[in-house]
């Protein structure tokens, strides 16, 4: 149930190589949709949210490859960690990286990085600290980082497309009802397609007893995310995530048969 081609007491070794595997696969999605900016054929709102959508499940797959002793949790965190010290060095000027600015920011702002890409990477931060796969099974992670990275990029995508005029929202914050919809699907899906992808290691993920408390946290967490101030979606969307598992593991714990956390 664990990964480790170097063999026993290489253990260390071979997760270092996982993580800088796992630098280069959320490095190469930036990458990539910092040249399809670049050339114009996607706008900078699209790519975005390109980034948002894919770079917490790449990260997270990428967990298959720790080794699952009880450094691999801390190896496996920093990765969004040294994302969190780029951004913030972008984001203030220090750092110059053009690729990432025009991946992740509306108008070529790199202050931009500073607001909601680097909430998106600090909540990378704390799912993999308290959630982390390994040793103890737990897809606590996979339904927080479906409904924050599949949802709400789904959710902006789909919104700006089909939405319209009719927009609603409060603290600033614009919504749609298409957006909506999409968050509800695309937070359902990611969640669900993320926890099948692991449940390959793990028996305890049982995709069919999952499929309503993955449904009911997915309509949760549209209707948060449809109700949160400008900015604030990306904190206030896991929250509602955490919250609900709690609940389901103390009222309904046949649903969330799994610890509240794995740390």
């Amino acid at each position: 149930m664990v990964f480790n081609p170097l063999g026993p007491g290489l253990e260390i070794v071979w997760d270092i190589i996982a993580m800088i595997i796992s630098i280069v696969a959320v490095m190469m999605v930036v990458m990539i949709n910092g040249a399809i900016q670049k050339s114009g054929k996607l706008s900078s709102d699209v790519t975005r949210k390109i980034v948002h959508i894919f770079a917490a499940p790449v990260f997270l797959v990428t967990w298959l490859l720790y080794s699952g002793t009880v450094f691999s949790r801390y190896l496996a965190l920093i990765v969004p960690i040294l994302f969190v010290l780029l951004f913030v060095g972008i984001g203030t000027g220090k750092v110059v990286n053009e690729a990432f600015v025009g991946s992740m920011s509306r108008s070529g702002d790199a202050s931009e990085l500073l607001k909601g890409t680097l909430y998106y990477a600090l909540m990378i931060c704390i799912v993999t600290l308290l959630w982390f796969y390994a040793p103890a099974g737990n897809p606590t992670a996979f339904v927080i980082l479906g409904c924050l990275a599949g949802g709400d990029g789904l959710a902006d995508v789909i919104g700006r497309k089909y939405g319209g005029e009719r927009k609603f929202g409060v603290g600033g914050a614009e919504k749609t009802a298409a957006g909506s919809i999409g968050m509800f699907i695309g937070s359902f899906l990611f969640s669900y397609i993320l926890i099948a992808i692991f449940s390959l290691e793990y028996a305890t993920f049982d995709i069919v007893a999952l499929f309503l408390p993955i449904l009911i946290i997915s309509l949760v967490a549209t209707i948060v995310e449809a109700l949160s101030p400008k900015n604030l979606d990306n904190w206030t969307v896991p929250i509602a995530v955490i919250v609900m598992v709690i609940l389901f593991i103390y009222l309904t714990p046949a649903w969330w048969p799994f610890a509240v956390l794995t740390i």
